[in-house]
């Protein structure tokens, strides 16, 4: 089924909640429509069903107006899996299934056929709930119901589904389910998928591509890697957030950033040494703990550079895989001359950033606190031949302080 939708505007009252929508399906297309709470994301999929009347000629279906349409080719054209679904009468889970095939029966009134109960239960076989039903559906949990009632929506024998927030009142693993079972209906029913989402991590997972509406305007269509930017989600949401990419499936991932500490509330500046991924639990604590917090110097590729940066602590950058320049130590001690307490992470010392373990040394002459955080120890961070766990050893004969954990760290750090 491919799907038409051109100039697409809706009203409630004086009230504009559509405005100019215009987007292509391609058949079998998983898009997902997204956007903060009152874009028009539900009102668009209203609009698709006609429950809420489109302008005519607004919505094509394989070229054919959606306002032309009976009701019984609507309904055997789309199918809807609402967010949630109750009954007060007694039904089984059966019964909720057969009603989906009220669009192939002779009229409302008409006893279903051999044919229907065999669709019905097929359906519920698909989606994964046969063994529900003679259960009441009033007893189902939250997500054995989503999975009736789309099995009643597979019984349309539909072209399309639509889904309002499938997910929304299911825990981490229940939403994986539902998506995967969706995207397996995608995948071998050929069926196209247009789902409210609002969890974005999932709708990167899942779509094809995703609408993302914003105060009733389509902001930007596209895939999850076009759509999901920092500056979009900016614009749409207000989240300052980091897109990353799964280095198993690629696909992208959003985490909103931790707000940048402009003014510190303890008063107190803390320069960080550390490299190849031990700093950032303890740049994340200092910077949620409202400390203003500056980072020794880090090669551009290293993954303690990225932390910094998603968190928006000042960084010295050298160049990738070179050795401290000169350049950049002077920056170093200059940051040290600025900060009371340094802090030295249990971080992998090589020719190219010894150097770091001297600026601490450098602090502890300056009379600095500085505070050495082994990590619980263990890991071999020594790849200058033993100069860097003698250099260490140095460091605390010094006057420097190891502790063991984060958590110590922070506390001791406070008092």
């Amino acid at each position: 089924m491919k799907l038409n939708v051109s100039d697409l505007s809706f009203s409630f009252d004086s009230s504009k909640v559509l405005k100019n929508i215009s987007f292509e399906t391609a058949e079998g297309e998983f898009l997902g429509l997204m956007g903060p709470n009152g874009s028009g994301k539900t009102t668009l999929l209203r609009c698709l069903t006609r429950y809420l009347p489109a302008r005519a000629g607004a919505i094509l279906v394989d070229m054919k107006p959606l306002h032309t349409m009976t009701d019984r080719e609507v309904a055997s054209t789309f199918a809807v899996v609402p967010q949630s679904s109750s009954t007060d009468f007694p039904f089984t889970a059966k019964d909720v299934v057969l009603m989906g095939r009220i669009p192939h029966m002779q009229s409302r009134l008409s006893s279903s056929r051999r044919e229907d109960a065999d669709k019905a239960l097929a359906a519920m076989t698909v989606s994964g709930c046969a063994h529900l039903a003679n259960r009441s559906f009033s007893e189902l949990s939250g997500g054995e119901r989503q999975r009736v009632v789309i099995a009643r929506a597979l019984a349309q024998e539909p072209k399309a589904l639509l889904l309002d927030e499938p997910t929304v009142y299911l825990d981490i693993s229940g939403q994986l389910e539902m998506m995967d079972l969706v995207a397996k209906l995608n995948r071998e029913e050929s069926l196209t998928i247009i789902a409210v989402l609002h969890d974005i991590n999932l709708a990167a997972r899942y779509c094809d591509r995703i609408a993302l509406l914003n105060q009733g305007k389509l902001e930007v269509l596209g895939p999850p890697n076009d759509v999901l930017r920092p500056e979009v989600i900016l614009t749409v949401y207000g989240v300052d957030v980091t897109v990353r990419k799964d280095p198993l499936t690629h696909d992208v991932f959003v985490m909103p950033r931790s707000p940048t500490v402009l003014s510190t509330k303890i008063g107190r500046r803390i320069h960080v040494l550390c490299g190849g991924g031990s700093g950032g639990p303890i740049m994340r604590a200092l910077v949620d703990g409202g400390y203003s917090v500056s980072v020794g110097v880090l090669n551009v590729l290293d993954s303690d550079y990225e932390s910094a940066t998603d968190l928006r602590v000042p960084i010295i950058a050298e160049v990738p895989f070179a050795q401290i320049s000169d350049d950049m130590h002077a920056e170093n001690l200059k940051r040290i001359d600025e900060t009371p307490i340094v802090v030295v992470t249990h971080f992998p010392v090589g020719p190219g950033n010894f150097r770091n373990l001297e600026a601490a040394m450098y602090a502890l002459k300056a009379g600095k606190r500085v505070y050495i955080l082994t990590g619980g120890g263990g890991a071999r961070i020594d790849f200058v031949g033993g100069k860097a766990d003698a250099f260490i050893g140095d460091l605390v004969d010094a006057g420097a302080v190891k502790i063991k954990s984060v958590t110590d760290m922070m506390h001791i750090i406070g008092e």
